[in-house]
């Protein structure tokens, strides 16, 4: 089944970081949707789970950060048939981070929550969505 995948960042301690939040977001989405054999984020069918992902990542520093926080939210929707729905969301915590590697503890973090979120939540509700 098809999987199409909107993400957007809601909200970020830092706008510097925002655009590869936004594509490890959208990527991590993609990784686990395309790591299932019965979805393919490439191959375009009449029937398509539509998944539109957003997140906020605050921090307890802006200048210098110790800690980040991230929530995920990501809903689903079924199209090209009968009509379902479902939302999932998570949420974590980094700390002991890097000052000079921030962008990659953001990607870590949103990629780790995205990685469970997926396989708790997302993909189970999506494999009921199959026909």
């Amino acid at each position: 089944m098809y999987v199409t995948i909107k993400g957007n960042i809601k909200e970020i301690f830092d706008a510097a970081f925002k655009a590869a939040a936004l594509k490890i977001l959208c990527d991590s989405i993609r990784d686990a949707a395309d790591a299932n054999k019965k979805f393919s984020t490439t191959k375009a069918e009449k029937v398509a789970i539509l998944l539109t992902a957003s997140a906020s990542v605050s921090a307890d520093n802006k200048v210098k950060p110790t800690t980040l926080k991230a929530t995920i939210a990501i809903d689903g929707l079924l199209t090209g048939g009968t009509a379902q729905a479902f939302k999932a969301s998570g949420n974590g915590s980094m700390d002991g981070l890097n000052s000079k590697k921030l962008e990659r503890d953001v990607a870590d973090l949103i990629s780790s929550i995205v990685g469970d979120l997926m396989k708790s939540k997302v993909i189970p509700q999506m494999l009921k969505m199959t026909p």
